[in-house]
Formats: C-alpha cells, structure tokens, sequence
C-alpha cells in the first residue's frame, strides 16, 4: 500500500483489534475488525477497517479472531490522504488534483471522474487534443514523439483499467460520476502525477536550468545555447 502521510510505497506490519462477526454472518461468513500500524518511512499511525471472511475461533457471546482472509479494507486514518503537488503545476489543475486526493478514501468514484477531467483538461489546453471522447484523445497523446514510454504504457493503461467499452460515461461525459474498478481511482492519480510532471514540472525546470546557463555563456561573451 501506500502511506496515506507520506505516499510512499510500504509493507505496512499491523496489530488488529478484536474481530466481529457481520449480523448476517451465518449465511455470509463475513466480519470485519481493526488493523493498525505504522508507516516505516514517516513512522504516522495507520487505522484500517478490513473486512473479510472469519478465522477459526468464533463465538456467539464475544468477538472471534483474526480474519482469516481479508477481501477489503478502507484507510480510518488518516481520512484523507495528501500528495504533493509541485508549485510548476498550474493553480487549476492543482486544486482539482487535491481535490481527488482529498476525496479518494471518502468516495473512489468521485475521486476517479475528477481525475479523468483533469486529463482530459490537460489534454486538451496542454497539448491542444480535442477529440469526441477521452480514448480517442488517448490515442492521440501516447502518439506524440516526445513522450515518454512510461507515461504513454501508464496512461494507455487507463483505458483498460477504466473499462471505457462497459462505463460509456468515463469516456464520453468524463466527470460523471460512475462506479469504478478496484484500484482505478487510485492508478489515476498515480498517472495524472507523471502527467503533470511531463507536462509542466520538467519542462519549467530545464527552460529555468537554460536560462541560467546562457547568463554564465553571455557573462563570459560566449553565445547562447542554442534551442
């Protein structure tokens, strides 16, 4: 997982609380109990709720054990997770993005439609891709020479992630608001970072690295870089 504090990727080693059984246990076999840790990065405290099917000591008059397989689980704490927005990143797009992350824990599928919007924003007033739908402009961005083949497997990958053929609305109408697949909402942020990072981070650190570099070369009468 990633931690919710510092967004790095950890194996986050847990205590849990005393398991419950879900009032419909006898016929679905579910409970849910509470796990907590520590990231080993930041070294914050991380709640869980996990749910699942139950271990092997059940009783009907206290909590049983531990669950023995776990099918979900929802971050209590922190509620909602950050990531850092770099300050080359319009103000815009930023916004929406903590928006996004703001969200995601509270509702994946909200988080998901504002995350396609703002692709599909920087798509469109970024690299002027206008097209009917988001696979089209897509298709239409990982054909751009300058783009790196990571960011263009990565935002390939939305599509099949997304499943646009069985949600048309992710793909026409991209803020709507529509169920999503387990990790989509969170691989979308994962790409819009690398988008904004291709598109306005980089970009802005190098013009800034060549300007400072052709006030050394006028300083010594040398011309400018050229480009």
């Amino acid at each position: 997982m990633k931690c919710p504090h510092c967004n790095v990727g950890i194996n986050l080693e847990t205590d849990e609380t005393d398991t419950w059984k879900d009032d419909d246990f006898e016929k679905t076999g579910m409970g849910y109990q509470l796990s907590y840790g520590h990231c080993p990065v930041c070294n914050k405290l991380v709640v869980l709720l996990e749910r699942g099917t139950g271990g092997t000591v059940f009783s009907s008059e206290s909590p049983y054990t531990l669950l023995s397989s776990v099918t979900s689980s929802e971050t209590l704490y922190p509620k909602y997770i950050t990531r850092k927005v770099e300050a080359e990143v319009p103000e815009r797009y930023a916004k929406d993005f903590r928006e996004a992350c703001g969200v995601f824990t509270i509702s994946p599928k909200a988080s998901a439609a504002l995350s396609r919007r703002i692709l599909q924003d920087v798509f469109r007033e970024k690299f002027s891709i206008n097209q009917p739908n988001l696979a089209q402009e897509i298709d239409k961005f990982i054909n751009l020479k300058d783009v790196p083949s990571y960011l263009r497997q990565a935002v390939d990958a939305v599509r099949n992630i997304g499943n646009f053929a069985a949600h048309p609305l992710k793909n026409t109408n991209t803020g709507e608001i529509v169920d999503v697949e387990p990790g989509e909402a969170e691989w979308l942020l994962d790409v819009i970072e690398a988008l904004f990072d291709f598109a306005f981070v980089q970009p802005t650190r190098l013009e800034e690295k060549k300007n400072n570099l052709n006030q050394k070369l006028q300083a010594l009468g040398k011309p400018p870089m050229k480009g």
